[in-house]
């Protein structure tokens, strides 16, 4: 089913399903930005614990795009 179809078909529906259909919609995608989020802290983390990053202050960070440039 192409995109279209499926604006199509969801213009077919009923006000009250439209709504529900949005709710759910955001909630899906609420969901897949946590575990994508989620992801990325795991792998923040474990580069820490092999130390591919160092863990630094916000003043260091600047410092060290300072020098940089």
């Amino acid at each position: 089913m192409s995109f279209a179809e499926i604006l199509e078909a969801v213009d077919t529906l009923p006000i009250e399903e439209k709504i529900e259909l949005s709710e759910l919609i955001q909630k899906k995608l609420i969901e897949e930005k946590r575990t994508i989020l989620a992801n990325e802290i795991k792998d923040a983390n474990r580069e820490l614990i092999e130390t591919k990053i160092k863990h630094q202050t916000i003043e260091e960070i600047m410092n060290d795009l300072t020098y940089e440039l």
